[in-house]
């Protein structure tokens, strides 16, 4: 069984592309995920995964897959291997089947709390 979960944030924006032929969309991005075990607290230890997804929804998702989110991800690993002036070269990836959203980004907290609002002033009130 390849079953892969992980939670991380986004280091930037994901980028949508078309599959050449089949003109299916795919929605690539990195992840940003802690490592569970660490000697030394000060100095965390980061790994930065690459992510694919494939399907229709990604034209749709793509729009809020956005640096910094927090998002948890399940899929499979995979280690894609070619080769290229002769030398045998391997590329790991998850291949995404879900994406779920934890939080938003810390940049845009204080952004997105007056977004919308805008505040009335007492004096205006009839009672």
């Amino acid at each position: 069984m390849n079953k892969l979960i992980l939670t991380g944030r986004l280091t930037k924006d994901a980028e949508l592309s078309f599959i050449p032929g089949s003109g299916t969309p795919k929605m690539t991005y990195t992840l940003a995920v802690e490592r569970s075990y660490q000697k030394d607290k000060n100095n965390k230890k980061v790994d930065f995964i690459p992510c694919e997804a494939i399907g229709k929804h990604c034209e749709n998702l793509c729009q809020y897959v956005t640096k910094g989110k927090l998002v948890a991800v399940t899929g499979e690993l995979n280690i894609d291997q070619y080769e290229s002036n002769g030398e045998k070269k391997s590329f790991t990836k998850c291949k995404v089947d879900s994406l779920e959203f934890l939080g938003g980004s810390n940049d845009n907290k204080q952004d997105n709390q007056n977004q919308g609002f805008q505040p009335i002033d007492d004096d205006d009130i009839p009672f």
